[in-house]
């Protein structure tokens, strides 16, 4: 049987399949080749976009930029993706099966729609998302329990970056409440416990004196004037004070700070103590005489 077989024939068809099948990974190495030039320059353009929205003066203007640069990049690189898998089935002679596949989609889309339902509202929840502004990048969020700085906003999910460094990926399905604190003002609030044996009016005097001066001596931070609930509640041990201040963007966290450390300081200075919870224990007479 050796004898009739046929050599040349066989290396023939061997050549032709090796040729064939290099071929076939030339095209697909330049399709893979050609889609991450097509990345690295929508990674470079999107980048450039958000480099130079940063240095806009209308912070705004540059947070709706680096909003989109971000959104862009994240359907660009799903657009990529798809079209290089379908030039590689192409090249690859699977054409007739992405066509019996397209026509069975009529067949398969229920199915499949319940199987993509919570991707098609992520997509759909993140363009809602995008075209109502309710946040953009830069903006410092609070999204249903999470706290951070909005680091990009994608098709599917958002990204959040904690004051830990850590960084949260929600899906933006999932948004069910959105808190923005990089609006044009925050309120800084902070609640004073003064002593009932203190003259309370004097004791609101100062707090509100040492608010107006924190103030004055910070305007940059300081979007308006500071107000001084007197008596904002009774407590156990304490009259409790409330002084309230607007606070340019978020810089009510360090406006809380620093008036929590000069008032009590100021308090002291004064004469003036800041009570604490005491326990005090009544020994019957009987015990004492033992």
């Amino acid at each position: 049987m050796l004898d009739n077989f046929n050599w040349n024939e066989f290396l023939d068809k061997c050549k032709a399949y090796i040729v064939h099948a290099l071929v076939l990974a030339a095209g697909v190495a330049v399709i893979i080749m050609i889609a991450r030039f097509v990345l690295k320059q929508l990674t470079r353009f999107t980048t450039k976009g958000m480099e130079d929205a940063r240095k806009l003066e209308d912070r705004q203007r540059g947070k709706d930029i680096m909003t989109y640069m971000t959104v862009t990049r994240s359907i660009g690189r799903y657009v990529v993706y798809i079209i290089a898998v379908v030039a590689i089935g192409y090249w690859m002679g699977w054409g007739s099966a992405f066509s019996n596949i397209l026509a069975a989609a009529g067949i398969g889309t229920l199915a499949i729609s319940f199987g993509a339902q919570s991707i098609v509202q992520d997509v759909v929840t993140g363009f809602f998302l995008m075209f109502e502004k309710q946040y953009g990048v830069g903006d410092y969020v609070q999204i249903n329990d999470y706290l951070g700085t909005v680091t990009a906003m994608a098709m599917r999910c958002t990204y959040l970056k904690t004051w830990k460094g850590e960084t949260i990926v929600i899906p933006n399905g999932q948004i069910k409440t959105v808190v923005n604190y990089s609006g044009e003002f925050n309120m800084a609030i902070v609640e004073v416990p003064t002593s009932y044996d203190d003259d309370t009016r004097a004791v609101a005097g100062l707090i509100m004196k040492t608010a107006t001066e924190y103030y004055e001596n910070h305007p940059e931070i300081c979007f308006d004037k500071p107000t001084v609930k007197v008596i904002s509640s009774y407590g156990d041990s304490s009259v409790n004070i409330t002084v309230q201040m607007k606070a340019v963007g978020r810089n009510h966290y360090t406006i809380q700070n620093d008036l929590r450390l000069l008032i009590k300081e100021a308090m002291e200075a004064n004469g003036f103590s800041i009570p604490f919870n005491q326990l005090v224990i009544h020994q019957a007479e009987d015990n004492q005489n033992r």
